[in-house]
């Protein structure tokens, strides 16, 4: 009788081993790293004495150090290595006194070219003294095709999340104009539009923002060979 349970055991043991083993297949495509190779900088707008656009006590700033760890954070699940313009509240120059926003500028283009990245990315929230307009953004700077490409990329993977119906537009930022690398600035959405100022300070939202901003990263270098020089020595 014992022999007998014995045996029973051990072909229920063999029946689950087979019908629940793991899909080989499966395992590899969810392993696939399509970043791999890729060097991308996020650069977090504002910080420090700048806080950007304030409502209330919601401060673009903070909002925008969530979502570039959010956004660094899916682009290593893809295989790429990210680096941050700066991962805490302070802005470039580290002061907490006399901030000079054109210095902080001056050193998050030298720091962002230092990594001789593929591309960098700069988040910033937008702000209206008209309450009722919404919607995400994109900019590049106008004489570069390049940036014109990403930013086409990156609208139309973010449009089904924001559902928003402005378009690309060229713009003459510094961080766009005196870079070397090829970049783009998301305005993610607009702090003062009661609805996206809720979804904006939302973790999840922060969450679906990275994934969408990370598939326009990943059609556009799907065209580009990575750039195959290693990056200086990064600036501290």
């Amino acid at each position: 009788m014992y022999k007998k349970i014995m045996i029973i055991a051990m072909i229920a043991v063999a029946i689950c081993l087979f019908i629940f083993k793991p899909n080989k297949k499966t395992e590899e495509v969810n392993a696939e790293q399509t970043l791999t190779n890729r060097i991308i900088v996020i650069d977090p707008g504002h910080g420090g004495l700048d806080n950007g656009a304030n409502v209330g006590k919601v401060r673009e700033d903070q909002l925008n150090l969530k979502i570039s760890l959010a956004l660094k954070e899916e682009l290593e699940s893809r295989g790429a290595t990210v680096y941050l313009t700066r991962d805490d509240d302070n802005d470039l120059t580290h002061r907490d006194y006399n901030y000079s926003k054109q210095d902080d500028m001056y050193l998050r283009v030298r720091k962002i070219d230092s990594y001789n990245a593929d591309l960098f990315i700069s988040i910033h929230l937008n702000a209206s003294t008209v309450s009722s307009i919404w919607g995400s953004q994109v900019f590049y700077y106008g004489k570069s095709d390049t940036a014109k490409e990403l930013a086409t990329d990156i609208h139309n993977a973010m449009k089904p999340v924001t559902g928003t119906r402005k378009k690309i537009e060229s713009a003459n930022f510094y961080v766009l104009r005196c870079t070397k690398t090829k970049g783009v600035l998301v305005e993610c959405g607009f702090l003062t539009n009661g609805n996206e100022k809720g979804q904006l300070a939302s973790s999840k939202y922060h969450k679906k923002l990275a994934v969408a901003i990370s598939d326009g990263i990943e059609t556009n270098l799907s065209k580009v060979p990575p750039i195959p020089t290693e990056p200086e020595e990064p600036l501290s």
